[in-house]
């Protein structure tokens, strides 16, 4: 399955998206993270999103990769400088600026990590649910 990765006049002259990342979202399935879902999967959500962030955020440099369901969480690859492996960063999104930053990792791979365990957490409490 092709992955959507935005366009290149999208993207800050300059940007890589770290190889980690690369490597998760070319995997056939991408490994279900409920509740994150991937932008890679949906242009017309992807081309919105970055949209949005640079129209609410715009002294802000932000690639978002990722979105929680059921809210505007969003994870974003931090695009302020060039690095092979950028930060990221919790964006809530349609905050006033200077209140939507609910934190950052190192990078994709500990996103990764947090992700992967939130999942597990999500998945378990809405199990018991049914």
């Amino acid at each position: 399955m092709e992955r959507y990765l935005f366009n290149e006049e999208q993207l800050p002259n300059g940007f890589l998206f770290p190889c980690s990342f690369l490597e998760f979202v070319a995997r056939d399935p991408i490994p279900d993270l409920e509740p994150w879902w991937f932008f890679c999967k949906f242009k017309d959500h992807a081309d919105a999103w970055i949209n949005a962030l640079r129209r609410l955020y715009p002294n802000r440099h932000l690639i978002p990769f990722a979105k929680m369901q059921d809210s505007d969480d969003v994870a974003c690859f931090d695009a302020s400088g060039p690095s092979v492996d950028p930060r990221v960063y919790y964006v809530h999104a349609y905050a006033s600026p200077g209140w939507e930053d609910r934190g950052s990792v190192t990078n994709f791979t500990e996103w990764l990590r947090a992700a992967e365990e939130e999942s597990r957490r999500y998945k378990s409490e809405n199990h018991d649910d049914i």
